[in-house]
């Protein structure tokens, strides 16, 4: 990491691993309100600091998560009144700390090296996070199990009973809370090993007003399947919970992505909080699915404002010329069909103009391929002045161009070549050197198609260079009836 984004002096570095040992205390405090049972809560949000952590910070984090590992199991033992001395407490904190940090640690490497090759849009890289941090928690609940084992703090058959709802509940504080505490980290220190802002909408800053009343449809749903799960006490009534995905699409679609993270918070809390004051153990896990799934979809949520950005960016390379900001090739050719169909429709006239640069091969001979972009730009932005906002200017490729006149005659249509002509041999690609262009146009007639006229108009373009160009020159034809 350069060293311009480390913090400049030891005592800054230590009062930040000092404010992060205690924030992640303070998250794990959390997740012991919301333990069901031993070791097991319905979700562990100390998992996600930890993996935001690495993510963003990397391994400057391990020692204070290391540290934060070694205090809670201290704290733990005195807890469970466990026969260890402080020693074998440190060592065995130290061990769990390993087991749970290296597994996120390798996870948030893989992740960063995915998203570096740049190879992967939005929705891509949430199919791979969601993958990959749930291989990540299984990987450390074995290992954290195991470490709780090694050192006593558990027992062996503890392991068939804890391990499912623990992994659980650890891969549901990865989903849900690593973005928003990435986030969160990256915005209060200095480093910036992953700007998670790049796959974010940009746009959206702000919860809409219906937010309050989205969230209170979510309340109604947890409260409703969960008391109705305690007064029936059937594990069909706890499926009810599921219906949360309806919800949560509506807000992951309509909000922001900070408050879609935000409602998915609240309603893991409030799931949290109902498993424990119903007392529905028994049916902990469904709920612990439940929010893997939901978190799942809203994930994908975020994704939309950067695939309907993909989208309108993609529409605009299709439909717009890079170089002169004129219509695509394809795009002029299919506005073209419509308005020829809608000509003959109705009977109105409809002309076309084709033109292009008559020393085009000189300009880029003398004065470089640069020179010959900017002249190119130079006659789209002349000739658009001259143009009406129903008129379509279009670039058929090299230094060639075709306006569409709609409800234009052939004299209309030769008035305005005649102005785009008149304003380019004012300009000039060098002293000295003025652009010149011919000019080719035609009128539609009766029982022709886009084809036929585009070849008239083309046969006088030619007409225009025999004669000896920087001229105008139009089709004979009947005009249209």
């Amino acid at each position: 990491m350069p060293e311009e984004l480390l913090p400049k002096t030891l005592p800054q570095r230590f009062s930040q691993a000092i404010v992060f040992i205690l924030v992640w205390l303070g998250v794990w405090a959390l997740a012991q309100l919301m333990e069901y049972t031993a070791h097991a809560s319905v979700w562990f949000p100390a998992s996600g600091l930890t993996y935001a952590a690495l993510l963003v910070i990397g391994s400057s984090a391990v020692l204070p998560l290391l540290l934060s590992a070694v205090f809670v199991t201290i704290i733990t033992c005195f807890q469970y009144s466990l026969p260890l001395d402080l020693s074998q407490m440190i060592q065995a904190g130290l061990l769990f700390g390993c087991a749970h940090i290296i597994p996120y640690w390798l996870s948030a490497q893989l992740f960063l090296w995915i998203v570096r090759l740049d190879r992967l849009s939005t929705p891509g890289l949430i199919i791979v996070y969601i993958i990959n941090t749930g291989i990540a928690a299984l990987l450390t609940t074995s290992l954290v199990i195991y470490s709780l084992i090694i050192s006593n703090v558990m027992q062996p058959d503890e392991f068939n009973q804890t391990w499912l709802a623990f992994w659980i509940g650890d891969y549901a504080g990865v989903l849900i809370l690593s973005p928003l505490f990435a986030a969160l980290i990256a915005r209060k220190s200095a480093y910036s090993r992953f700007d998670l802002t790049k796959y974010l909408s940009p746009n959206q800053t702000c919860a809409s007003e219906l937010y309050p009343s989205k969230l209170m449809l979510v309340t109604l749903l947890v409260v409703f399947t969960m008391v109705l799960n305690k007064y029936t006490q059937q594990q069909e009534s706890a499926f009810v919970i599921f219906l949360l995905v309806l919800p949560h699409m509506w807000i992951a679609c309509t909000e922001s992505a900070l408050f879609n993270m935000l409602s998915l918070t609240y309603s893991c809390m409030l799931i949290a909080l109902f498993s424990n004051i119903l007392a529905l153990n028994e049916f902990v896990l469904i709920y612990q699915f439940a929010i893997i799934i939901v978190t799942a979809n809203a994930l994908f949520g975020i994704a939309v404002p950067a695939l309907m950005a993909d989208n309108a960016k993609l529409q605009e390379i299709i439909t717009i010329d890079a170089l002169t900001q004129a219509a695509s090739r394809q795009h002029f050719m299919q506005q073209a069909e419509r308005a020829v169909n809608r000509s003959l429709r109705d009977n109105n006239p409809l002309a076309l103009i084709m033109f292009d640069m008559d020393n085009f091969k000189k300009i880029n001979d003398t004065y470089g391929h640069s020179a010959g972009d900017l002249a190119l730009q130079n006659v789209c932005r002349l000739a658009k002045l001259s143009l009406r906002p129903t008129d379509l200017l279009g670039r058929f490729g090299g230094d060639e161009f075709v306006a569409l006149l709609p409800e234009s005659t052939i004299e209309d249509a030769h008035r305005i070549a005649e102005r785009i002509l008149f304003n380019l041999n004012l300009a000039e690609v060098a002293p000295g050197q003025p652009i010149q262009c011919s000019f080719g146009i035609a009128e539609l007639k009766t029982g022709q198609n886009f084809t036929e006229l585009f070849n008239l108009a083309d046969t006088a373009l030619y007409k225009a260079k025999v004669q000896g160009r920087n001229t105008i020159v139009y089709a004979e034809q009947k005009r249209l009836a």
